[in-house]
């Protein structure tokens, strides 16, 4: 299986990331983009994206390409720390993500996300560190 194969197969039926309809674009060692449509589902009750939705996309990219990178290893990888800072607010179209990696180590890896809208507008930043542990 490709990593981005791989990779996407973390968003399985029913869950958040499922629910919330991201999409995985790319994803491996050296970066990992995606996307999720606008919609009532993903925003507050005052029309915004939600900041849940910002953090969620985060995790689940930093996660997903640590773990297609790390798999092979006989590697598992979740999330273990999230800080997400938001800068424009978002009420229409898509919300568009682009991950690198600031660190990749034995046990652990740094991902910074940054978020745009349909403009190129940078909306949000993640840091995320994600843990990285033997499988079973």
């Amino acid at each position: 299986m490709s990593e981005p194969e791989l990779a996407n197969s973390v968003i399985a039926e029913g869950t958040m990331d499922q629910v919330l309809g991201f999409e995985i674009l790319e994803a491996g060692a050296e970066r990992a983009t995606g996307r999720f449509p606008v919609e009532h589902r993903v925003c507050q009750p005052f029309g915004l994206v939600h900041g849940g939705a910002y953090a969620a996309l985060a995790e689940t990219l930093a996660s997903a390409a640590t773990y297609a990178a790390v798999a092979a290893d006989g590697a598992l990888a979740m999330g273990q720390s999230n800080s997400t800072t938001f800068l424009r607010p978002v009420t229409a179209g898509t919300v568009h993500a682009d991950a690198t990696p600031r660190h990749r180590g034995r046990t652990s890896w740094v991902w910074d996300v940054d978020f745009t809208n349909d403009d190129g507008k940078l909306c949000a930043t993640s840091r995320v560190t994600i843990a990285v542990r033997p499988a079973g």
